[in-house]
């Protein structure tokens, strides 16, 4: 059932309201996570330059995932799921308010852009939240001659220039726009392509939440498996097989199927208040958005996704807009790295690659779904806290 923003409730409850802050209200506050998820006899990004096979950094050889793909694997998510987390049965039916995605398989921008219910809701903010009338949404000015002068509608060398109000009409486009889709509200996008927004500076819409690249702490093996079919697509297939070696016998085609042996990867978001004040971003989303990547591959299961899982989710909530303290420095508290003894075999011989996340170790702070201290400013003030949302790393052993 579709909500009013005035009866937002967080669903799960991951975040915690900052003092006097309700959940339809923006997010006021700067927060930097640390994400990790390892990719077990599995592909976590093929790169199509390279036949699809698992994404490396050609210097060190370790695996990459990139921004684009963490990010539709979110939009995935709400494809999928309600922000409350019941099944979306019907995505073209009665979805809740703000969860459209607008980057969807198959989209045409303009056609979205374009629809009467963004027109509508469009209209509805020009009046309302701009304080514009009615009457300027489709009022043009007096058209002119290239010197200046009023002319005739029916003169060609006229031009029609836009009313006064036209500009007003832009942001209310892209705020109706920001409201409805949940990833241009999140992540932002280029709309200034065709449709209402062309060419205008309100079709560069800059996201609260900006992912990294995520990267694998160690190198990573590469597996190369072939595989077979025993059919063809088509007529003219039968032909191509015909009179080919015995492999090809029975309608058989070959295939390849490239994995990733084992790799723990390592990403990092960033959520900026400043841009969240500019599309809207919410407490609310923010707590949905983080339960979302607590799930984020439960359904992408596939024989060269089914081995990939999130082992580590830290969220370091500040105290102010701008931050209070560097993100690298919050991170560094987030420690990982592979057990010294997991690099060699029992018989001493050295092991390249990891196998498991067994082979890991590391130590976090904060406590687990409880907001923790990890920052005073002198005079007992907390500044900076940590929350682990999810932790399943081996406790690195202290002395």
């Amino acid at each position: 059932m579709n909500k009013s923003q005035t009866e937002l409730k967080l669903h799960h409850n991951i975040i915690t309201l900052p003092e006097g802050k309700k959940a339809s209200d923006v997010v006021s506050e700067r927060h930097d996570i640390v994400f990790l998820f390892d990719a077990n006899k599995a592909n976590p990004n093929g790169d199509p330059d390279a036949g699809n096979m698992p994404r490396v950094q050609p210097d060190s050889l370790r695996g990459l995932v990139t921004d684009v793909c963490l990010k539709r694997k979110v939009r995935n998510f709400f494809s999928l799921y309600s922000p409350d987390g019941s099944l979306r049965l019907n995505v073209n039916g009665n979805v809740d308010v703000g969860y459209e995605i607008f980057i969807s398989e198959n989209a045409i921008f303009q056609e979205k852009m374009e629809a009467p219910a963004i027109e509508s809701l469009a209209r509805g903010i020009f009046q309302t939240e701009l304080g514009q009338n009615p009457g300027a949404w489709d009022a043009k000015r007096k058209k002119k001659s290239k010197k200046g002068e009023p002319v005739e509608s029916t003169e060609a060398d006229a031009t029609e220039e836009l009313s006064a109000a036209d500009d007003q009409k832009k942001q209310s486009y892209r705020m109706a726009l920001c409201k409805t889709y949940f990833d241009l509200r999140s992540f932002g996008g280029v709309i200034s392509t065709e449709g209402p927004l062309k060419g205008s500076f309100y079709g560069q819409v800059r996201g609260p939440l900006q992912f990294t690249f995520a990267e694998s702490l160690d190198r990573i093996l590469q597996l190369d498996a072939t595989i077979t079919r025993c059919a063809i697509a088509s007529d003219k297939e039968r032909g191509q097989t015909e009179g080919a070696d015995s492999e090809a016998a029975g309608n058989r085609t070959m295939g390849r199927k490239y994995l990733v042996d084992y790799g723990l990867y390592r990403a990092h978001i960033y959520l900026s208040p400043a841009f969240a004040a500019k599309t809207d971003f919410s407490y609310y989303d923010l707590d949905n958005f983080l339960f979302a990547l607590k799930h984020l591959f439960r359904d992408d299961a596939a024989a060269g996704r089914s081995g990939m899982r999130v082992v580590g989710l830290v969220d370091f909530q500040h105290a102010s807009a701008l931050g209070d303290e560097h993100a690298h420095k919050l991170f560094e508290k987030v420690f990982v790295e592979r057990k010294p003894e997991s690099k060699r075999t029992p018989e001493g011989e050295i092991k390249d690659f990891p196998g498991g996340l067994s082979d890991y170790h590391g130590s976090t702070p904060g406590e687990a779904n409880t907001y923790s201290p990890v920052m005073n400013d002198g005079n007992g003030n907390v500044r900076v806290t940590a929350k682990q949302l999810i932790w399943e790393i081996p406790t690195m052993a202290t002395t």
